[in-house]
């Protein structure tokens, strides 16, 4: 079997824990949006932004940064994924609470590694390396269900900006 084969593989086996959930409960919706993250994080099935948040979401990133609409959410996590091409999130915890019938807020605690590989916005490869002691991401969602789907409609998410120039600069 090709390594293409099996990587593929892996990633339709995530997908397909995805498709045959079902969310009734703060444990399922916290699974839930793990799954998603593994698919988009560590598979880069970047097309996954367009089913996981609403068309119209908003992401708050650090120093006040704000996307806005799943389009521009997919251009930046493209662009992050794509510099760091090897990039991998070890998830520390997820949660959820239930708000209402059709509202969780989600929070996630994870770390990433990967190697700057490829041209980032802050020039070209370095072949540094993330340090996950340093690449700690906390993040605060709200998903709600919108025409029978679970969306994320507002979406906080924090992680080391220094650390990623730090690792897409040149010394």
């Amino acid at each position: 079997m090709y390594l293409a084969d099996k990587l593929y593989d892996a990633m339709m086996e995530v997908d397909a824990k995805i498709k045959t959930l079902e969310v009734t409960d703060e444990a399922s919706m916290a699974e839930y949006i793990r799954l998603y993250t593994e698919l988009i994080y560590d598979h880069k099935w970047i097309g996954s932004i367009y089913d996981i948040y609403a068309d119209d979401a908003k992401l708050y990133r650090e120093n006040g940064v704000l996307f806005e609409g799943s389009h521009a959410i997919m251009q930046e996590t493209m662009k992050f994924c794509s510099c760091i091409p090897n990039l991998k999130l070890q998830m520390r915890d997820c949660f959820a609470v239930k708000k209402s019938e059709t509202c969780y807020k989600v929070w996630r605690y994870f770390v990433m590694e990967g190697n700057n590989l490829n041209y980032s916005i802050y020039g070209p490869a370095t072949g540094k390396a993330l340090n996950p002691d340093e690449m700690i991401s906390m993040s605060m969602a709200t998903v709600e269900l919108i025409d029978g789907s679970w969306l994320i409609t507002r979406d906080c998410t924090m992680y080391s900006i220094d650390c990623v120039e730090a690792v897409c600069t040149m010394d």
